[in-house]
């Protein structure tokens, strides 16, 4: 963690996958790493915990709910639904600035 950023990416298990088509527990997991290769390939190194717990954890809300959370352990983003990667990229690097600078964003 150099540049003191992690990436979680919590899930849950729903019981179906796109358009409420039922799934078994292992089609959902398969299902779930296909969403992450497509809309999330800049950040596969993170990992996806998939349980309640870890989602309920983390406060999700939504799949996906993103999360940013400063190095004060200060949530500085919280944003439900999906954010475009340009977005999501902004938001980070601005708090990645404001925790080197050590100024509250």
């Amino acid at each position: 963690m150099p540049r003191g950023l992690v990436f979680l990416a919590p899930t849950q298990k729903y019981g179906y996958v796109a358009g409420g088509a039922d799934a078994t527990p292992a089609v959902e997991t398969a299902y779930i790493e296909q969403v992450r290769q497509r809309y999330y390939a800049g950040l596969i190194d993170a990992p996806a915990a998939v349980s309640e717990a870890n989602f309920s954890r983390y406060g999700a809300s939504t799949t996906p709910t993103l999360v940013l959370v400063d190095r004060s352990g200060i949530v500085r983003l919280y944003h439900p639904g999906a954010m475009n990667y340009a977005e999501l990229r902004q938001a980070v690097a601005g708090v990645v600035q404001a925790d080197k600078s050590g100024a509250s964003q």
